[in-house]
């Protein structure tokens, strides 16, 4: 019994501290958003250009699951959209890790978190800091 419990916890903390040294690989890129407006025939009223804004990062993570298999990160993906989460697929090391929904703070995740947790099935569910 203690050696399943050791080995148990040493995956855990293999699990997370891999999640730590991944973060770098699996930063998120900035995009951006233009806006074009229409050449008009007529001479109108000059209308100021916005100025492009990058997307705002989301950096935490609601994490539903890791695994080695491909196919089953994304048969969990599949399952996670149909019920209408925004869930994504990273991939660290030799695993892929399952994400529901990501958000630009720690708190706004750990909200999530809360809420999500008391749904059966979802209480190992798990926030992943990517800075």
């Amino acid at each position: 019994m203690k050696t399943t419990i050791t080995l148990l916890s040493l995956a855990l903390l293999g699990l997370l501290t891999s999640c730590k040294e991944k973060k770098e690989k699996s930063a998120l890129t900035e995009q951006t958003v233009e806006t074009v407006q229409p050449v008009q025939p007529t001479p109108a009223p000059a209308k100021p250009v916005a100025e492009t804004q990058p997307a705002k990062k989301k950096n935490y993570h609601l994490v539903a699951g890791c695994f080695v298999e491909q196919e089953n990160a994304e048969r969990l993906n599949k399952a996670l959209v149909s019920e209408g989460y925004d869930s994504q697929i990273f991939s660290f090391y030799r695993m892929h890790m399952v994400t529901y929904n990501s958000y630009e703070t720690r708190a706004e995740a750990q909200k999530a978190l809360n809420l999500i947790v008391q749904e059966s099935g979802k209480e190992l569910t798990w926030v992943y800091p990517v800075k």
